[in-house]
């Protein structure tokens, strides 16, 4: 196991060693700071959205946390098969079975990472331009939509994290089953965008309330939980609900990493 370990913290140094990493997240910085400081391109784009933070966590967090995840998780496999070095981890002392444990661990680390990198950044900068008012009551996401019950805006800040940071592990253990069925880096990338896309259509659209709300897209869109129609219990009930129908599949996708 200690061998394990220590293979999974070189694979997490190795992903904290890509440029794309870093540049992903700087671009989310600077859009952080652009909607902080241009009121202008808030209203263009965000109009009825009261709180900064929540709106930032709500709507532009999540397509940043799919992007990174998807193109940093997408060749952990496939990119082995396209360079024909994936007999090699059999002849390590941790087998290939300890390998692909190992990658798994680094990859659900990464992504617990860029979770909380992002949400330092959302915090950060609202509260650098003085837009975090953590008091500040939130009825309304858009003029109709009305969330019930009410929170303040920690308390959504806090239950998004919660939201973004299960949907990144799911997301992270999916993106990792793709690559490991497939054998170029393209194809991974392809199969996750595409999986992805069907979930948002499936949740912004008339389709089955089942499809749409049992959905991973609505744990990147954590407001969702509150005006849920299946079971609508409370967020953090809804939260529970939604997480472990997801349960079975993050098994069986880590199983067939594991055995791969």
């Amino acid at each position: 196991m200690t061998y394990i370990l220590k293979t999974a913290w070189l694979e997490l140094e190795n992903f904290l060693s890509k440029k794309a990493l870093w540049i992903l997240t700087s671009a989310y910085a600077g859009f952080t700071f652009a909607v902080c400081l241009l009121p202008d391109l808030r209203q263009s784009y965000f109009t009825n959205i009261e709180s900064v933070p929540v709106m930032l966590l709500n709507f532009i967090a999540p397509v940043f946390l799919v992007v990174i995840l998807t193109g940093m998780l997408s060749p952990v496999f496939a990119g082995d098969r396209e360079n024909n070095v994936n007999l090699i981890p059999s002849a390590c002392l941790i087998g290939k079975t300890g390998r692909s444990i190992a990658k798994m661990l680094a990859a659900i680390l990464l992504s617990v990472l860029i979770c909380l990198i992002i949400t330092a950044i959302t915090f950060i900068g609202t509260f650098l331009c003085g837009l975090f008012d953590g008091d500040l009551k939130i009825k309304y996401v858009g003029t109709e939509l009305k969330l019930n019950p009410v929170w303040s805006t920690w308390q959504h800040f806090g239950f998004s994290f919660i939201c973004l940071l299960a949907a990144c592990i799911i997301l992270t253990l999916f993106v990792l089953f793709f690559s490991c069925c497939t054998r170029t880096t393209i194809s991974a990338v392809a199969i996750s965008s595409i999986f992805m896309l069907f979930e948002i259509l499936f949740n912004s659209f008339s389709f089955p309330a089942i499809l749409q709300e049992y959905n991973i897209w609505v744990l990147f869109k954590p407001y969702y939980l509150f005006v849920m129609k299946i079971f609508n219990i409370s967020p953090f009930i809804n939260l529970l609900l939604l997480a472990a129908s997801f349960l079975p599949l993050c098994i069986f996708a880590a199983w067939k990493i594991i055995k791969q």
